[in-house]
């Protein structure tokens, strides 16, 4: 895969996916925007439950006591006598009374309120207008309120014009209607003095919202209060949790829904818990959502990451094909030129040059034979198929044994090679075989790998923390920061120019490495571009008793 089609299949996936996201985002914030209209609407139709529901068990109780000390009751000028105690029946007889004379008006009085009643008629319709004028009284200054309502309906036609059971019907139908209407004023005005707080409180607003909240599904706790017409709020009549600064932002409901006299009391609900609630309501979808986009990142990246991998595996095949042509190539023609050559008639008469020849030979095969090896080698450790003789080892020996192996090749390149022994103690549990391999090619890495001077290697060690530390130092190409992430890695050169110029298939340090970690050690490297690189192992000591 080309550079240009990995960028692109980078730019639609990522296109891909933050579309997804972004589908996510809208969709979490319609969702808890419709959740917010749902929690709005039940709480207003909850609202609305309860002022009914607190209106009709105010009027049942003042019911029983509304004509304790009843008003007096006024047609023009002339005052209907009344007992102390008068019925509700007997006012509402009054009533009738007035309703079939077409004259008079009624007038209810009491301390500074008027309760004034009016009836006339028009194209046959009969409109019946009531009104409330009242003085209310404000620090040193007073206000005059004066509110008015109406009740039109089509016109009593004289008995003469129609059937007994239709007027009848009709009578009582139009009767039925007034007399409702003049219950709800009298109980209206009989309490209008009384004060709010003596109205309501706690034990009867609370149990009320509660009990219609949790009835639509709002468990929520809840602060409250009450105003009047001039939006000022009873202190008795507020929870201490109410927010006063924001009571504009409350539900609100009006509190005697079905007042004929308007007092325009409203009832004000807050709660504090309302955004938690609403996240809380949407924290399943919003879960499976998140968890979906997380699945799709994980695998996004995943994707990016296999991409990468195969890109870089297939460039790495590709160096090692190269590189293993190359290696295998020389010792090919080398020995197919010996093998000529010992056929020629000239040479097969010398028996010196038979053996020169056979030597190169062997030489070469053996050189193929190790190149084998170490990729069988690193085959086995991918797999974990092999054996280790972990047994007490001293190190420094071996070292030497190594660096008597490499010498030879440093000082073909005119190089040097230099050792610092100086741990006090280099007895470890290792397999010997593998320990002198890991520090040979270390050695052999350095040598191959001064390109621009003569080799200098120095080999050292020391004791830290419990750990045998092994140390070898050269002052080659050295490398970035980049090629010191990947120096491990299987098949991995440093770039040197040309791919050729260093023998080897890019095995011997990932080798290195694995041994080491199976020696339960670590390594690590240090470099500069230019200025060499230095690998340090270290390697747990082993105590004798």
């Amino acid at each position: 895969m080309n550079k240009y089609k990995f960028i692109g299949i980078i730019f639609l996936m990522g296109v891909s996916l933050l579309g997804i996201i972004g589908v996510q985002m809208v969709w979490m914030h319609n969702a808890i925007t419709t959740k917010e209209e749902q929690f709005d609407q039940q709480v207003k139709q909850a609202l609305a439950r309860a002022a009914l529901r607190i209106e009709r068990n105010q009027n049942a109780y003042f019911l029983s006591s509304m004509f304790q000390g009843m008003p007096q009751l006024q047609l023009k000028q002339n005052i209907f006598p009344t007992a102390p105690v008068q019925q509700q029946d007997s006012l509402l007889n009054e009533f009738n009374e007035f309703w079939q004379d077409k004259s008079d008006d009624v007038f209810i009085k009491k301390n500074d309120n008027q309760l004034k009643i009016e009836k006339s008629e028009h194209n046959g319709l009969e409109t019946v207008v009531y009104g409330f004028d009242t003085i209310i009284e404000s620090g040193n200054s007073s206000q005059r309120i004066q509110s008015y309502s109406s009740i039109t309906m089509p016109k009593t036609q004289s008995k003469q014009d129609i059937p007994a059971e239709s007027q009848d019907f009709k009578h009582n139908s139009m009767n039925n209607q007034f007399t409702d209407v003049m219950e709800q004023m009298v109980l209206e005005f009989s309490i209008r003095d009384i004060p709010m707080e003596d109205r309501l409180g706690y034990s009867v607003i609370a149990p009320t919202l509660t009990y219609e909240l949790k009835n639509i599904g709002i468990p929520l706790n809840y602060e409250y209060a009450i105003s009047n017409y001039r939006g000022n709020i009873y202190p008795k009549l507020t929870t201490p949790g109410f927010d006063k600064k924001h009571a504009q932002k409350a539900y609100r409901t009006t509190l005697f829904p079905n007042d004929i006299l308007m007092r325009s009391d409203q009832l004000m609900v807050q709660f504090p818990e309302k955004r938690n609630f609403l996240i809380h309501s949407v924290i399943w979808p919003f879960s499976g959502s998140l968890l979906f986009t997380l699945i799709i990142l994980f695998t996004f990246y995943y994707t990016l990451k296999t991409i990468y991998n195969q890109k870089k595996i297939s460039e790495i095949k590709s160096d090692f094909i190269n590189n293993m042509t190359h290696e295998f190539k020389t010792p090919i023609a080398t020995i197919s030129l010996a093998a000529d050559a010992i056929g020629n008639p000239s040479i097969i008469t010398v028996p010196e040059k038979i053996k020169q020849f056979a030597h190169i030979i062997k030489e070469e095969n053996h050189r193929m034979n190790r190149q084998v090896e170490s990729v069988l080698k690193m085959a086995l450790i991918d797999k974990k198929d092999f054996n280790l003789n972990m047994v007490d080892t001293h190190v420094h020996p071996l070292i030497e044994k190594a660096v008597k192996n490499i010498s030879l090749q440093v000082e073909q390149k005119m190089g040097q090679i230099s050792t610092d022994l100086s741990a006090s103690t280099d007895l470890i549990k290792a397999d010997e075989t593998h320990l002198v391999n890991i520090i040979f090619n270390l050695l052999d890495n350095a040598n191959k790998y001064s390109l621009d001077a003569p080799p200098s290697i120095q080999v050292k060690t020391y004791n830290s923390s419990g750990n045998l530390v092994i140390s070898v130092s050269d002052k080659g190409i050295g490398m970035d920061k980049d090629a010191q992430e990947r120096i491990f890695e299987k098949f991995y050169r440093v770039h040197t120019g040309n791919i050729h110029t260093v023998k080897g298939f890019g095995l011997g340090l990932s080798y290195v490495k694995a041994i080491v970690m199976q020696f339960k050690g670590d390594i690590i490297v240090k470099s500069q571009k230019g200025k060499g690189s230095t690998f340090e192992i270290k390697l747990p000591l082993h105590q004798e008793y």
